[in-house]
């Protein structure tokens, strides 16, 4: 007898309202990877996830995965902070007053 198989999908939403997204598309720094709705830095080598000491230079979130090439980076917009990828040692409190500065809100 055949059986028929169910699988469950959760979605993840991470946009949260229709706050224009302006983007960047930049390179991933040597050596480092970029994890998808990560927050990131710039800097000279290329981008980078930004660490619990580089609050202050933040540049915006990453939308995609990229290792060692091209990443697309979200420099405005209105996100889920439960979606993010956060780095070992950041916060979403740490976060948000340092992406309003930028025009990103965490809701």
């Amino acid at each position: 007898m055949y059986e028929i198989k169910r699988d469950e999908l959760t979605r993840k939403n991470f946009f949260a309202g229709d706050f224009p997204i302006a983007k960047e598309v930049g390179e991933v720094a040597d050596g480092e990877t970029v994890r998808q709705y990560a927050p990131v830095i710039k800097t000279a080598d290329g981008f980078k996830e930004a660490t619990a000491d580089g609050m202050g230079d933040l540049y915006g979130i990453a939308a995609d995965d990229s290792t060692d090439g091209g990443v697309v980076c979200m420099l405005t917009g209105e996100f889920f902070a439960d979606g993010l990828t956060l780095p070992d040692g950041v916060t979403v409190e740490a976060l948000k007053p340092a992406f309003r500065k930028l025009g990103i809100f965490l809701k």
